[in-house]
């Protein structure tokens, strides 16, 4: 009998069985993973045809891929946090994960007294899991497609205007802070996310003429963009000693935002503003200096031009907010 694999990896057979009610067990195994993950296929024979069935452990694969995956150690730490909670949940084979399993999944993280914010983060790590076995041939993607995912929190866009900026800039912290806020500042004047810029790397730093831009895989959608950068955005980048891969040292997001809560005081801007506020602003700013709405969508790299009409909407509703602070003429 021969079997065929439609996959990246290479395997090889761990173990052969054949059962009393007639059916073959094959179980392979691929150097690829550093965990104990096995390929099983079952071939029922008591009919002459050969039936291949895929099974594959769901936490183990998990487990492999953080392990694999070219990712941030404090990435790694929140796959590892999926793992745990899939245990406490209950495995299940690749074959047997339904979109009622997953929406389960959900439930459970949330009667775990979880933030919507992290039951969307570990969820979407563990579909990035999900996405990585369906490319593999693993996994049937629509099951994914098709569960519902908890809705986003009404997010309030907080920004900075171009002499908040301004007045940010020309007040530093000590030394000991100076890359938060050049990761604050670099997001600013590029619209990146905290994950990616986190995730930057030298290699990704590509010269096009006489400028620099990213050609970055970026996290949140899982594709390859191409960012040209502003003569600020380079400059920032010009000023970073290359110590090692990375272009930024890692910050925990939680200490990233102390740092800005600490900044804007500081600088005397009475806002809420957190590292997200960068990318926030970064679209704004260009809606300000009239750049097209199709190529602020290019720049933010959003998949929708609805995201980026929100923006619009945003800077339209702070124009009217201003309007309303002129003063009230006596009639002529």
């Amino acid at each position: 009998m021969n079997i065929k694999i439609d996959s990246n990896f290479r395997f090889s057979v761990a173990s052969i069985q054949y059962t009393a009610t007639g059916e073959l067990i094959i179980c392979l195994t691929s150097d690829e993973f550093p965990t104990d993950i096995h390929y099983q296929y079952s071939a029922s024979l008591g009919n002459g045809q050969a039936e291949e069935k895929p099974s594959v452990s769901l936490l183990q694969y998990a487990k492999a891929y953080a392990a694999s995956a070219n990712i941030k150690p404090k990435t790694k730490e929140s796959y590892m946090h999926v793992c745990r909670h899939l245990t406490d949940y209950g495995d299940s084979t690749m074959d047997n994960v339904t979109t009622n399993y997953l929406q389960g999944f959900i439930l459970h993280l949330q009667s775990q007294g979880m933030k919507p914010g992290s039951v969307r983060l570990y969820f979407q790590k563990l579909a990035c899991v999900l996405h990585d076995a369906y490319k593999n041939g693993l996994f049937d993607d629509r099951i994914l497609q098709r569960v519902k995912r908890p809705k986003r929190e009404q997010e309030k866009k907080s920004f900075l205007t171009e002499s908040e900026l301004k007045k940010l800039t020309s007040h530093r912290l000590s030394d000991g802070y100076n890359n938060i806020q050049k990761m604050f500042l670099f997001s600013c004047m590029t619209g990146l996310r905290y994950s990616d810029v986190q995730g930057l790397r030298w290699k990704d730093v590509k010269r096009s003429g006489k400028h620099l831009q990213l050609e970055f895989h970026q996290q949140k959608t899982d594709t390859y963009e191409r960012l040209p950068l502003c003569a600020e955005a380079e400059a920032l980048l010009r000023s970073q000693k290359r110590s090692g891969e990375y272009v930024f040292r890692e910050e925990t997001n939680q200490k990233v935002n102390v740092v800005l809560k600490r900044w804007c005081k500081e600088a005397r801007i009475k806002k809420p503003v957190s590292f997200h506020s960068a990318r926030h602003t970064f679209c704004v700013l260009l809606l300000t200096k009239d750049v097209p709405i199709y190529t602020v969508q290019q720049l933010m790299c959003h998949s929708d031009i609805a995201t980026t009409k929100i923006y619009a909407d945003l800077l339209n509703k702070t124009k009217t907010k201003a309007l309303r602070k002129l003063p009230t003429l006596t009639a002529i």
